[in-house]
């Protein structure tokens, strides 16, 4: 089998939006990935930001637990050979350059930055790019899966309006973030519990709608090609919907148009 070796440093988000560039390289050449992911490398996000991730008490952008929930999910995709933890091996295509060179970051798709570095990762993300298992999770079936995490929000947005359908919702993300959520706009709504991301998304697989902010929740939806609804966050608007049933919005407005419309799909 012929492979090609990656190296990623960054967050599970960023890890999942680049997908679909290993999905083409395979396109292209027939190659599948060898991805090795660092570990415990500081995580420099905004001031004020907070992430659970952390190693020691401090926020890093990947810890050993993080890669091991990703990695079922990574293993499965049909472009992947396999994910590891990089131990300071040479690779083909270090994605860290990403950081060193002009691609007007955190601005345009995240998806897409890739393609600023590596031209030949270019392709069409209307296309789904991540693959699950034929099952059913029968916790989300047919249900709104929502995610909120506590960074890059929209702080202009309220969610009382989905105590509307507050039966049909199931939340995803850390308890922590799921009692902040509930408390705020009074909802009582169960909380998702997996034991890995191919797990998560599978349930998100089984679901109606996806809703969320920009989180790595949301790149599964995204690749899963599922209808999805994501809130911009105003200085970092670098998630971007691609495709049939993908809906991004900075008001109110727009977010509960939205909400109604995929919930009479």
């Amino acid at each position: 089998m012929k492979t090609i070796t990656y190296k990623h440093s960054v967050n599970l988000g960023d890890l999942y939006s680049l997908l679909p560039s290993l999905k083409q390289i395979h396109a292209l050449y027939g190659l599948k990935a060898d991805l090795y992911q660092r570990l415990n490398m500081k995580g420099d996000y905004y001031q004020g930001a907070t992430h659970p991730t952390t190693s020691n008490g401090a926020q890093v952008t990947m810890n050993q637990k993080m890669f091991d929930m990703a990695k079922p999910l990574i293993k499965f995709q049909p472009y992947v050979h396999d994910f590891k933890v990089w131990e300071g091996e040479e690779v083909q295509i270090n994605f860290d350059k990403m950081r060193s060179e002009f691609i007007n970051m955190p601005m345009g798709s995240i998806n897409r930055w890739a393609f600023y570095v590596f031209p030949d990762m270019a392709c069409d993300l209307t296309k789904k790019w991540i693959e699950v298992p034929n099952a059913i999770d029968e916790r989300t079936q047919d249900k709104i899966i929502i995610n909120f995490t506590e960074r890059y929000r929209n702080n202009l947005i309220t969610y009382h309006f989905l105590k509307e359908y507050e039966s049909e919702i199931v939340f995803t993300g850390t308890k922590h973030e799921h009692e902040l959520f509930c408390e705020e706009w009074k909802l009582d709504i169960p909380y998702l519990e997996v034991e890995n991301f191919l797990e998560l998304a599978i349930a998100i697989n089984s679901c109606a709608f996806f809703l969320g902010n920009q989180s790595s929740a949301f790149q599964i939806a995204e690749g899963l090609k599922k209808p999805r609804i994501v809130e911009l966050c105003s200085f970092a608007p670098n998630v971007v919907p691609f495709g049939e049933h993908g809906y991004d919005f900075y008001h109110q407005g727009g977010v509960e148009f939205y909400v109604k419309k995929l919930s009479k799909l």
